[in-house]
């Protein structure tokens, strides 16, 4: 029997489809469970429905990856914390009644807030939106959970397929249709953007290690202002947009930097995401 069976809930949503892939390339047996599952072998997954939950766990795993989530900024606070507060309260239900190895849930480094000094496990949560928030709750009720659990908090991510409604694949549409203007908030606050595959790969590492019961953030210590974005894509392009500021864009109290401090990782052999922005932004252009 393998020991290598892993279910991912979110599996088809952006970080799911990339984790399935690099996972069952290193031959785990993997499962997992969407909300309108489009393939054969994924089960029927909607956290607000305790019976297709339990459903969805008749399938054998010794690892669960939770990543499904209502994770756009521009959803609503009742739909943000219904999926992300009450989602994990009939997860965690769900999860006490079978066994498993290890359970990691994805978190999110906006429970930070952000800060002049790059952001370690321990630093002060300051959360600044209903998701941070949604995300600390969480958090929370994990570790009350009695469950064996790696909470992991990523910095900002992105790659060849994540939706447009996230702001470097709308910033590199934009380019590819030589589009003359785009409509932007803030371009000076400065935020990680890792490669998806870095993340992935991180989280395949995190399963194997013999820890329980911790926290570790996800990034590369490397951070970027969309003004410097702009500017490599428009080295790399050779096209040139012009910028109008948009008030809906712009969110009060947004931190001037969040930056993560990679020091666990490295503590635990696990490279941290290598934040090279410009091979990513090649990667994502062409």
């Amino acid at each position: 029997m393998s020991s290598k069976r892993v279910f991912i809930t979110g599996i088809e949503g952006f970080t799911g489809r990339y984790l399935e892939r690099y996972l069952s390339g290193l031959d785990y047996e993997v499962s997992g469970g969407a909300l309108r599952p489009s393939a054969p072998h994924h089960a029927r997954f909607d956290l607000l429905d305790k019976d297709s939950i339990k459903a969805a766990f008749s399938v054998k795993f010794d690892y669960i990856i939770h990543l499904a989530a209502v994770s756009f900024a521009m959803a609503g606070p009742a739909e943000i914390k219904n999926a992300n507060e009450i989602g994990t309260l009939n997860l965690l239900e769900a999860l006490s009644n079978i066994k498993f190895q290890k359970a990691i849930f994805a978190s999110s480094a906006s429970v930070y807030g952000g800060g002049d000094m790059p952001m370690c496990e321990n630093s002060p949560l300051n959360p600044q939106s209903i998701y941070a928030e949604s995300k600390i709750f969480m958090e929370e009720q994990i570790a009350k959970s009695g469950l064996p659990f790696i909470i992991a908090r990523p910095f900002n991510y992105t790659g060849t397929g994540q939706s447009e409604n996230f702001l470097i694949p709308k910033i590199v549409r934009h380019f590819k249709d030589r589009a003359h203007t785009i409509k932007l908030g803030n371009l000076t606050p400065k935020r990680e953007y890792n490669d998806i595959n870095d993340v992935v790969r991180i989280y395949e590492q995190l399963l194997k290690l013999e820890a329980n019961d911790e926290i570790f953030n996800i990034g590369s210590g490397k951070a970027y202002s969309i003004e410097q974005i702009l500017q490599i894509l428009h080295r790399l392009s050779g096209h040139d947009i012009a910028v109008k500021s948009d008030a809906k864009f712009i969110r009060a109290n947004d931190p001037t930097l969040l930056v993560c401090d990679t020091a666990k990782l490295l503590s635990y052999d696990i490279a941290p995401c290598d934040g090279d922005i410009e091979k990513l932004l090649t990667h994502v252009l062409n």
